[in-house]
């Protein structure tokens, strides 16, 4: 085998193991960046997760607050009919006439009326608290859920198969750069010149 095909194919095979190589090592830390991303992945969705089921506590525990303010409240107002008609019967059974009983039995409706009003009112501001309450659950977990999304880790791009085929292609065309350079010109031969004139005599 001739010196400038030796040569040629050298470069090639210099050139070709390079590209190679670099694709190879493209290639490794393409799966380790895969391998580091689902892991990533993995603690992205498990936080995500926690911070659903952080919430769902927090509104579980509003909800139940708002619950205990209505049995209390309703506990509270049932106490305050059965005062007042207690207070009413007492009146009715003192005995009494004319229009000072109807005064007392009066003052027993108006205090049970302004007892419920405060209930009322107190119930109005659990309410409040409780859509207070559940408003800022929602953001906390809002704020939460956009921190671990700021940690998320980009999925990283695979090394593109082009790169390898258009580095190999610049290998075989070095090889051929090389075997042309050092292949030896062909030798021309001119053809023998015929006489423009017959012989002379």
């Amino acid at each position: 085998m001739c010196l400038p095909v030796i040569a040629g194919l050298a470069t090639f095979a210099q050139n070709a193991l390079g590209t190679i190589a670099s694709y190879n090592q493209q290639q490794q830390e393409y799966n380790a960046q895969m391998e580091a991303y689902r892991q990533s992945e993995r603690v992205y969705a498990q936080q995500i997760r926690l911070n659903a089921e952080a919430a769902n506590r927090g509104y579980v525990s509003e909800q139940q607050k708002l619950q205990g303010e209505f049995m209390k409240a309703s506990q509270e107002a049932q106490g305050r009919l059965v005062q007042s008609l207690q207070a009413q019967g007492t009146v009715l059974a003192s005995g009494r006439t004319g229009q000072s009983i109807g005064l007392l039995v009066s003052d027993a409706e108006r205090e049970f009326g302004r007892d419920y009003a405060n209930i009322a009112q107190n119930l109005a501001f659990a309410r409040q608290d409780y859509g207070t309450g559940m408003e800022s659950i929602y953001q906390n977990a809002k704020s939460a859920n956009a921190v671990t999304a700021s940690n998320r880790m980009l999925q990283p791009t695979a090394p593109s198969g082009t790169g390898l085929v258009t580095g190999l292609a610049g290998a075989a065309l070095s090889g051929i750069g090389t075997f042309a350079a050092l292949k030896a010109p062909t030798a021309t031969v001119s053809p023998t010149p015929k006489p423009k004139y017959g012989p002379a005599f």
